[in-house]
């Protein structure tokens, strides 16, 4: 090893050089491939805690959106009993429509919050849910609308 301010030749263990007394400063050098090794390394640990973060994230108007739209196309399509004369009565229409439009605004919701995810954490929860959820909530509403306005 070589002095940096002198050019003289210096012990390996050296802390100062001996001829002009400039402290030994060692420095390590890497490869290219360490390098690239080492910010894999680091870079998969920021996703990995990502990941984690994810993890923690809820959505709740995904699981109502969900539910209400279910509900809705039970109620609209469920073989009610003749005796019952309930299926095809007005006021069993309009609980549907009101339901699936529940439906509609849970899923606006939680596409609101899904998209506020993804603009902060880069992520969406439970996105397939959510689209099954609004194309079932539209679904029965457009069939409500129809059924109670004889269209």
């Amino acid at each position: 090893m070589y002095c940096r301010k002198c050019g003289k030749k210096i012990d390996d263990k050296a802390i100062f050089c001996d001829k002009c007394g400039e402290k030994v400063i060692t420095v390590k050098q890497r490869s290219y491939s360490e390098k690239y090794n080492e910010k894999r390394k680091q870079e998969k640990s920021k996703y990995s805690k990502k990941k984690q973060e994810n993890e923690e994230l809820k959505n709740p108007y995904v699981f109502a959106a969900f539910i209400t739209s279910v509900v809705a196309t039970v109620l609209s399509f469920f073989p009610w009993p003749s005796s019952w004369s309930i299926g095809t009565s007005m006021w069993m229409r309009i609980v549907i429509l009101v339901i699936a439009l529940l439906s509609d605004y849970h899923s606006v919701k939680a596409h609101q919050v899904n998209n506020l995810y993804s603009k902060e954490y880069d992520y969406k929860v439970q996105p397939r849910m959510l689209s099954i959820a609004t194309f079932l909530g539209v679904f029965i509403t457009i069939i409500a609308l129809f059924s109670i306005f004889n269209l």
